[in-house]
């Protein structure tokens, strides 16, 4: 991993085209780069013109520069661990149980190596931004190069956990906060009331004040399986009587959540603009447009949700409806990699619409970059001065056009094609 920093004296990225977002492309292009911010873009002799003397110049032919990635959802500090098998409900829960078992039998210092190992892997991608649910060691996020919102999570059913979780979230954001500061400003807090399964209506309510108070976003891991369905819908199925009872909680009290989804989070007070909602395999098309109307936003996670036997969220729907959506990769636990292109693959093969290949490339595109960005209130997802210098350079698919050039892109990119990570002006990652 490299730690270059540009300390002010400033560079001109020149490369034989420049993506400055979905709908624009240059070619040949240049980005101009100081004190991690982008200060010009525009061909190579128009963004020199403007420049002071001293400017470094790095050339990349039959290269393309675009803007870094945004993986909206990741657990960085989870291991890898085999697939899950068995059936859709028991096997979730199966890995479920594994996971906890893990985190409790965890040795000291593999949150910080696997969370290093998967920094890594997410850079060579050409991923510069990601929604990250906190781990267990939360002092590796001083050290993350890369920008993150990073959500505090709280996790507990019972009534009389409520007090006791929320002061642990709250430490977490304090520390979240100072990691901030360490950083130069790419770590952000929020706040994650784990999963409806997991988080009771008064941590729920709690969560969502907070996350208010503070003017931070929420996350919610939101109708990823059907055992989750099942236990929200009747208090019963494998959540009830296999989940809890392996961590020795009685939860024979709950009997569902007796209203839509949308109402529960309303009444809640957590459907809000800042509602960040992950997965979404398993809500029907009405729940999506009106948690759309709340003000939530969604990240979908194909693969993961695929390797677990979930089902597959509604990409058409979010597509043809023009639902701004993001995408994710989850952990190494569930996925091989942290590749944002095989996300976008997988959404692909997912689409039953009538747009062009090329038009869905494009939304694709669109959704793990600009979208990423504004799902986690993050500054970057395209190429603007003014804006962080979050940037891949990466080998040119060729094509003509945008439409074409980013669908070549979707087909072909991947970690072999990266040839160069920037996040926030330091050069992060190379390729050697």
């Amino acid at each position: 991993m490299k730690n270059s920093v540009d300390k002010g004296r400033g560079a001109m990225y020149v490369a034989s085209r420049v993506f400055l977002g979905p709908d624009t492309v240059l070619s040949p292009g240049a980005v101009s780069v100081s004190a991690g911010t982008v200060i010009a873009v525009g061909s190579p002799r128009d963004a020199e013109r403007s420049l002071p003397s001293g400017f470094e110049r790095l050339e990349f032919p039959g290269g393309a520069i675009l803007p870094g990635l945004v993986n909206a959802h990741t657990h960085l500090q989870i291991p890898r661990l085999s697939p899950p098998s068995g059936d859709s409900r028991s096997a979730f829960v199966d890995w479920i149980l594994r996971v906890i078992a893990w985190k409790r039998a965890a040795p000291p210092g593999e949150y910080r190596r696997n969370f290093e190992e998967a920094v890594a892997g997410a850079l060579s991608a050409g991923t510069t931004s990601l929604g990250e649910i906190s781990g267990p060691d939360a002092a590796v996020y001083r050290d993350c190069p890369l920008r993150a919102r990073v959500f505090a999570e709280g996790i507990g059913f019972a009534p009389e956990a409520a007090g006791p979780v929320l002061a642990a979230v709250e430490a977490a954001i304090d520390q979240l906060e100072k990691s901030d500061g360490e950083t130069g400003g790419r770590i952000a807090p929020g706040v994650s009331p784990h999963t409806l399964y997991t988080v009771g209506p008064a941590l729920l309510g709690l969560l969502g004040g907070l996350a208010a108070r503070k003017g931070i976003p929420a996350c919610l891991h939101l109708a990823e399986s059907l055992a989750e369905m099942e236990f929200l819908s009747t208090g019963g199925g494998d959540v009830a009587d296999r989940l809890y009872p392996a961590v020795g909680k009685d939860v024979s009290w709950f009997r569902g959540i007796g209203m839509s989804i949308p109402r529960y989070l309303r009444n809640a007070g957590l459907l809000r603009k800042g509602l960040l909602l992950v997965h979404n395999v398993h809500l029907s098309r009405e729940e999506i447009d009106a948690l759309r109307r709340g003000g939530a936003r969604f990240v979908l996670c194909p693969r993961s949700n695929a390797a677990h036997g979930n089902g597959s969220p509604d990409v058409t729907h979010f597509v043809d409806a023009g639902i701004p959506f993001a995408l994710g990769t989850d952990s190494l636990g569930s996925v091989p990699d942290l590749s944002v292109w095989e996300e976008m693959r997988a959404a692909r093969s997912l689409y039953r619409g009538k747009l062009t290949d090329r038009e869905l490339c494009r939304a694709l595109f669109r959704a793990a970059t600009e979208n990423g960005s504004a799902a986690l209130s993050l500054p970057g997802g395209a190429l603007r001065p003014g804006d962080p210098a979050d940037f891949v350079v990466m080998d040119d698919a060729g094509g003509e056009g945008s439409e074409a050039s980013i669908r070549n892109l979707v087909d072909r990119a991947g970690k072999r094609n990266i040839r160069l990570t920037v996040v926030g002006g330091s050069r992060r990652w190379e390729r050697a």
